[in-house]
């Protein structure tokens, strides 16, 4: 009976005790290393701690009540050594935070498991100065060993912080509490240690449960593997990046944070700019490379696979895999060109025919340059698709032998019109003359008429090929363009014109011009051409009057679609009062060949105003003519000018 009251004594003194005790034995009698242990008893706190119900108590599998591994680990290893284990955890329960010393030792067939709450003990001494030895003194001495670990640790750049998991009551991580972060916070955050210590990171940044961190340290605490991330954080709608390095000490995280938004913005930039560039590559069809000398491999832009017909990075990389490419025929040429830049760290400037993708025949030309970094020598380069190019380059070769074909055959006949049509044209000239002088008065009336229209067209035919001669010989001037002023320009063709000028008693008038540079006797022809032509085509019974007018203009005020804006015009204008023309021969007067009246109404060879336009062309001008019928006509010239 004593023992049964002695057993009730006990067994009341530990179900009213403060510390969860609960024992266990393996599942497997006699086990060093048990995977299963099986409960054979727990007190009231035990059974309120892991919600255990006394009828369910009797072989319940502890893994059910209890997910703590390290609990379980530690748990074989008393099991196999015999010795105890002591370590804390930390649970949350209801809205409170506890703090719980555990302690597992081997009873009986089993292990007992005793877990007691711990109340948090501060060291609130204050005193300066204390007895070497006495116990104050060493709690003295512990402090200033903290306070000085504390000061190095502020003085880190990074933020250093120390975190204790926190398990619910299935023995999950679920939070972690801050027991210590340096003051790093403050310069990111604005907050103060002593603010954030004590929180918990769901409590002080709710948002780690979304971002991952929460996940990631509780993996990192449960396996003891470093962990390494770096996530966007707001502090004050402020942006921050941080790059975290979580290590697992004791029964705790240490993180390491830096700040990397700085980083991270020049990573944005970069990755901007190579979008761009990448963007810039595809547009301008072009592709860059980066070679390191000393390896076979290089790096290559994505618009390089693409001109030669690949997706991105589908094909090797290799510099023997690139040679595949090429057609047979270059194939040494380019080889020998790479050697050579490879041994001679020169400049490449290469063009090679290459096989694509779906075995089209394309032209690329490859610039490259080789540069040293860091004891190792690498080529950078572009590849540029020029089919293109080369295509327009065979057509131009084509045009270009077209042209001086057509050059060589409008020498032969500048040769001929020069002297084998001009030499039969001088005898017929002559001798027409000598019929006139040895046969006048004895020719009858009609023959008279035919000789007559013998020696105007004669006359016609000789005027026609010395135009002809001066149209085609505007572009062959060998002279180089000078500084001339318009006005001497002005009065040498009035000089050559004076005959004709005074027989038409005309009036002309001019302001002060200004000097061009460009070949003088050519703008003397111009002058001359644009001023008889006004003289010839004048109104019966009205005098001439022509009024030539000078001004500077600039190319993108004037009305004139083919100036240059970026420059400045000598303008000059040739207003007469003659007969005009209508709106519709504006464009056409300028015509070779061109004429729009009878040759019986006017003479000429309809090559002057050809001439001209061509004069002004030779000039980097432009000429234009407006007329109005029976009032008369302008013409205007621009022509760059010095100012």
């Amino acid at each position: 009976m004593k023992f049964n009251v002695a057993d009730d004594i006990f067994r009341k003194i530990v179900d009213d005790s403060d510390t969860a005790i609960l024992y266990a034995e393996p599942s497997t009698p006699k086990a060093v290393h048990a995977k299963e242990y099986l409960v054979k008893y727990s007190n009231q706190k035990a059974q309120s701690f892991f919600s255990i119900f006394p009828k369910n108590i009797e072989n319940h599998p502890l893994e059910e009540l209890v997910n703590y591994d390290e609990l379980l680990i530690l748990a074989n290893k008393v099991l196999e050594t015999g010795y105890d284990e002591n370590f804390n955890i930390i649970v949350k329960e209801a809205d409170s935070i506890l703090n719980y010393h555990v302690r597992i030792k081997p009873f009986s067939k089993g292990l007992l498991f005793e877990l007691a709450q711990i109340k948090p003990k501060f060291i609130t001494d204050k005193e300066s100065k204390l007895p070497l030895g006495s116990a104050k003194s060493r709690n003295r001495e512990l402090e200033i060993s903290n306070l000085f670990g504390i000061r190095v640790l502020d003085s880190n750049d990074s933020i250093i912080c120390y975190l204790k998991p926190i398990f619910n009551i299935k023995g999950a991580v679920e939070d972690f509490r801050i027991d210590y972060i340096n003051n790093r916070m403050r310069e990111i955050a604005n907050d103060d240690s002593a603010f954030i210590e004590g929180q918990t990171i769901l409590e002080y940044y709710p948002k780690n449960a979304e971002n991952g961190v929460l996940e990631i340290l509780a993996e990192g605490y449960i396996s003891g593997e470093n962990k390494e991330y770096t996530k966007e954080f707001i502090f004050n709608e402020k942006a921050v990046w941080l790059a975290t390095k979580a290590v697992k000490m004791n029964d705790g995280l240490i993180l390491f944070s830096k700040d990397v938004s700085q980083e991270k913005k020049y990573e944005a930039q970069l990755f901007l700019q190579n979008r761009l560039l990448s963007e810039a590559e595809r547009v301008a069809n072009i592709g860059s490379f980066r070679w390191n000398l000393a390896k076979e491999h290089i790096k290559y832009s994505d618009n390089v696979y693409r001109l030669f017909g690949y997706d991105p990075n589908e094909f090797d990389d290799k510099y023997d895999r690139l040679l595949t490419f090429l057609h047979p025929n270059d194939f040494e040429k380019v080889k020998s060109s790479f050697k050579e830049a490879r041994k001679n760290k020169s400049k490449s400037d290469l063009v090679f025919r290459v096989y694509t993708r779906s075995q089209e025949l394309r032209y690329m030309n490859t610039i490259a340059e080789c540069y040293q970094k860091e004891g190792n020598w690498y080529m950078v380069g572009v590849i540029r698709d020029v089919t293109k190019q080369i295509e327009a380059e065979s057509i131009l070769q084509i045009k270009n032998a077209e042209l001086k074909r057509t050059n060589a055959d409008l020498e032969a006949f500048n040769r001929v019109a020069s002297h084998d049509l001009q030499e039969p044209l001088r005898k017929i000239q002559m001798f027409v003359s000598r019929l006139h002088e040895e046969e006048e008065g004895r020719l009858g009336k009609r023959s008279q008429g035919y000789l007559s229209k013998i020696k105007y067209s004669s006359d016609r035919m000789r005027n026609l090929i010395n135009n002809l001669l001066s149209y085609s010989k505007v572009d062959e001037v060998s002279e180089q363009p000078t500084r001339v002023d318009l006005n001497d320009v002005l009065n040498n063709a009035l000089e050559d014109l004076a005959e004709r000028i005074n027989d038409l008693d005309a009036q002309i008038e001019s302001v002060s011009l200004p000097v061009v540079n460009g070949i003088q006797f050519q703008l003397e022809q111009l002058f001359a051409n644009l001023i008889g032509n006004s003289l010839k085509y004048i109104k019966e019974g009205v005098q001439p009057k022509i009024k030539v007018i000078g001004s500077i203009v600039n190319g993108n005020k004037s009305e004139e679609e083919s100036l240059l804006s970026n420059i400045n015009y000598v303008k000059l204008q040739f207003i007469d009062n003659g007969i005009g023309f209508e709106k519709k021969y504006q464009e056409k007067i300028f015509e070779i060949f061109q004429r729009l009246h009878g040759k019986t109404e006017f003479s000429g060879t309809g090559l002057g105003l050809s001439i001209c336009k061509k004069i002004v062309q030779s000039h980097n001008g432009a000429i234009t003519a407006k007329g109005v019928l029976n009032k008369g006509a302008e013409f205007t010239v621009y022509l760059p000018t010095l100012l």
